[in-house]
């Protein structure tokens, strides 16, 4: 197998990678970097937890770093705005702000200081955005709905773009994604390199690849969808709630050393709720929803990351574009609404091959629906004896704002629809196959 210093990447680049401990691509690196580095477009179908941001960011450091001598410095603001031709050189399309700061994280780790670079993305006062693009950056990396504000006001160029990336394509269209994504298309050079990730093919996205590309390499190293062979499935069934609870802090109790856990809930008042009943952060244990604020979203999975908490309750606001180490298990509270649900909560953990494993908590009715949706992904999964439950702590306080449930319960079975959240990350409705893009809803995330 080859490894990265075989992939005419610049040396220095390679010495980065390798005090990394990364010496062997993964198969979508293996198989996307060669072809970026010729300059052709990319279309590539890889699973979560596969790799995939560095197969389209070292093509961009490299970039850099071939260019860094003969290149011009980027041209600064003025009072009266951006000068014609500034602005970033490089563009990455993001679904969300985790996944946005992740990849920009994963750039700033190994790219020299001579790459500069700005993540965008809504929740946060957008002034910090015009504040930090006075110095135009080479990378950008943002969420559709932020982008376009920075590029509707003038403070964000995007007609020097030469590189486009998009990742997570089908999470950008069942975002409802669609209509900026053309609009953003559209303050794009038409001479430029771009690269589409994504963990389906669906034929929305060969439709938008058609619209976006110009005869892309197609690149797949995991047709379908699929989870990492080196996870365990396995499900309990529980007689009713309060044993549903519990078994989730049995579950939590026997993760050992430094390894953390994933919960995962269908809705936000759920996430609050079981957080607040497992002990809350003096438990260790923290809640993530859309409905938190960027600042303690950040603080959460900093906190997440580094140890502080070794258990995380959330909604699918998680499941995708986070890439945190040692999560040996994922937990899903009941069963998930769908099959995509359920592949990207289980991807958070099994990551870079190593071993994981999902545990499902599920209902006498829910059981027959999770073996069928189990069939259909080809997984084969077992169903586990109840264990001697743990009693469990003194819940943590909870505003009282919170301890309401919402009126309406999301149809179990339906695919994601519309949502529209306040910071941005969600501009329209889901697009669906034949339907025209309007209309909203608010989120359950």
């Amino acid at each position: 197998m080859p490894t990265f210093a075989e992939m005419n990447l610049p040396q220095s680049l390679i010495q980065s990678l390798t005090q990394a401990g990364l010496v062997t691509p993964t198969p979508v690196q293996q198989a996307a970097i060669p072809v970026a580095l010729k300059g052709r477009d990319i279309m590539a179908q890889a699973k979560t937890g596969s790799g995939k941001t560095l197969a389209f960011l070292l093509p961009i450091i490299e970039q850099v770093m071939r260019q860094d001598a003969s290149a011009p410095a980027p041209v600064p603001y003025t009072k009266s705005g951006p000068r014609q031709g500034s602005g970033p050189k490089f563009l990455v399309l993001a679904p969300t702000r985790e996944l946005a700061l992740q990849i920009e994280m994963e750039l700033r780790k190994y790219a020299p200081l001579s790459v500069t670079s700005l993540s965008v993305y809504g929740g946060t006062p957008i002034e910090r955005h015009y504040r930090a693009l006075q110095r135009p950056p080479l990378v950008v990396v943002g969420t559709p709905g932020r982008l376009l504000d920075l590029a509707g006001s003038g403070h964000l160029k995007m007609g020097g773009v030469t590189f486009l990336v998009m990742d997570e394509a089908d999470q950008m269209l069942d975002r409802g994604f669609l209509r900026d994504i053309n609009r953003i298309i559209r303050l794009l050079p038409a001479e430029r390199q771009t690269l589409l990730f994504s963990a389906t093919f669906s034929k929305d996205i060969q439709t938008l690849a058609q619209s976006m590309q110009r005869d892309p390499a197609r690149i797949s190293v995991d047709p379908g969808i699929s989870t990492p062979t080196t996870i365990v499935h396995a499900y309990y069934v529980v007689p009713g709630d309060h044993a549903r609870t519990q078994l989730v802090y049995t579950l939590l109790q026997a993760v050992t050393g430094g390894e953390r856990s994933m919960v995962f809930c269908d809705q936000k008042y759920k996430v609050r709720r079981l957080a607040s009943h497992l002990g809350g952060e003096p438990a260790s244990v923290g809640a993530l929803t859309g409905n938190h604020s960027q600042a303690q979203r950040e603080r959460t999975l900093g906190a997440f990351r580094a140890g502080r908490l070794r258990s995380l309750v959330a909604t699918d606001v998680a499941a995708r574009g986070l890439d945190i180490q040692d999560v040996a298990q994922v937990i899903h509270y009941e069963l998930p609404t769908n099959p995509n649900s359920y592949v990207h909560r289980t991807g958070r953990t099994g990551r870079a091959e190593k071993d994981g494993a999902t545990f499902l908590i599920l209902s006498q009715s829910e059981e027959r629906e999770y073996l069928r949706m189990v069939r259909q992904l080809s997984i084969e999964t077992k169903k586990l004896a109840l264990p001697v439950l743990v009693t469990l702590p003194s819940p943590a306080p909870m505003p009282v704002s919170e301890r309401q449930p919402p009126r309406h319960r999301p149809r179990r079975n339906a695919e994601p629809s519309a949502r529209r959240v306040r910071d941005g990350e969600t501009r329209g409705p889901a697009h669906r196959p034949g339907t025209p893009v309007g209309g909203s809803r608010r989120s359950r995330y």
